[in-house]
């Protein structure tokens, strides 16, 4: 029961990505990317998981993500305006929920004629096209004070049983790119992470010039 649990998260965050189509496949990443977990911890109450900070220098982004013992870092290759792309993703599972990062370059020649405000409108419609959720809430916001963005909130059918979690995403495009956050509970709220979804949606922070500096080991 629990190998098909991981399964099915792991199906619904490759379906989940704004650029899903019927040929999409799963495809482990050459190389992985450089994270860094600084020992800094986001500490909080009670029995919930931990906060960490991660930054992604191939992603240009810094956010925090549930303390998990299963993290995966993989690549999902799809296709987006007739065009293959591989699209990195950052996975972390807790104990009846699940928390991840994917990130998208679009070929620049296939939306060259398409604004920001269009390429999320089409992003969203291929979300809810492959995902098993039902909206309650959608709003458009801008992060960062520069970013266009669609968050969205509502079920989701984690399990194949019908709606049986809660989910927060948001989905937001930079240049060519396009990021999704997403996290999403089980109604039974096991890992006592519920309220966390707010912390981490919200803590994307995207730096397109981020870079990592070298450090050597003594």
């Amino acid at each position: 029961m629990k190998a098909n649990c991981v399964l099915a998260l792991l199906l619904m965050l490759t379906a989940w990505s704004p650029w899903a189509s019927e040929r999409t496949t799963t495809v482990m990443a050459p190389e992985q990317e450089q994270i860094v977990a600084p020992q800094s911890l986001l500490t909080t109450s009670g029995q919930e998981p931990r906060l960490v900070f991660f930054t992604s220098e191939p992603g240009r982004f810094q956010v925090w993500l549930p303390v998990s013992e299963s993290v995966q870092d993989y690549t999902v290759r799809k296709t987006l305006f007739n065009e293959t792309i591989e699209c990195p993703n950052l996975f972390f599972r807790l104990n009846g929920a699940y928390a991840a990062v994917q990130y998208c370059d679009l070929i620049p020649t296939s939306v060259t004629s398409l604004s920001s405000e269009e390429i999320l409108d089409q992003a969203r419609s291929e979300i809810l096209q492959d995902l098993h959720v039902k909206v309650e809430t959608q709003q458009r916001v801008v992060v960062q004070d520069n970013y266009p963005a669609l968050e969205l909130f509502g079920q989701v059918d984690m399990r194949g049983m019908g709606y049986d979690g809660t989910f927060k995403a948001r989905i937001i495009v930079v240049d060519q790119r396009i990021y999704l956050v997403v996290m999403s509970v089980y109604n039974e709220n096991w890992c006592n992470c519920l309220h966390q979804m707010d912390q981490v949606v919200d803590s994307l922070y995207i730096e397109p010039g981020l870079s990592i500096p070298f450090e050597p080991t003594p």
